[in-house]
């Protein structure tokens, strides 16, 4: 019985490691993850529900301007949708750039980035939450000229 307990109480605690914030056995991965991204959404300007947060969806800020929404994990289906859609190599740029904000600027604690891209796959942002509650928005732009994406902090 003591190593069957020892073995569920390192399983708690590597599933707590991994999803960067205090964790329960009986806590919903998924919905945690999903509540997260509505708060980083929140912060943008964007109001959803947890039950309607799925990948590749549409999502509308307080401006008007639609959004499509996916997590970091998943963003290689923007990648693909890149790939399909022009002949220059957008994704591989949208790669590095990804790779550069988690470089210089994630930490651990933060959530699962937040990527929003508009219909066109070349203008939006890349967010995630501290452990403190603080939201890190990155502007993303496609930059035509040198085939690069262009970032900046925004808040």
């Amino acid at each position: 019985m003591k190593k069957r307990s020892v073995l569920i109480c390192g399983l708690v605690l590597a599933g707590a490691v991994f999803a960067g914030s205090n964790l329960y056995a009986s806590e919903d991965i998924v919905q945690l993850k999903k509540s997260n991204h509505q708060k980083t959404l929140h912060s943008l300007g964007i109001e959803v529900k947890t039950k309607d947060l799925e990948r590749m969806t549409t999502l509308t800020d307080e401006n008007g301007k639609k959004w499509i929404y996916n997590d970091f994990i998943h963003s290689g289906i923007f990648e693909e949708e890149m790939r399909n859609k022009y002949i220059e190599d957008v994704a591989g740029a949208f790669i590095e750039v990804q790779d550069e904000i988690m470089q210089e600027h994630a930490k651990v604690g933060d959530t699962i980035p937040v990527i929003l891209l508009d219909e066109d796959l070349k203008e939006g942002s890349f967010s995630f939450n501290r452990e403190n509650g603080e939201v890190l928005v990155f502007k993303l732009k496609y930059n035509e000229n040198n085939g690069t994406w262009d970032y900046e902090k925004e808040k």
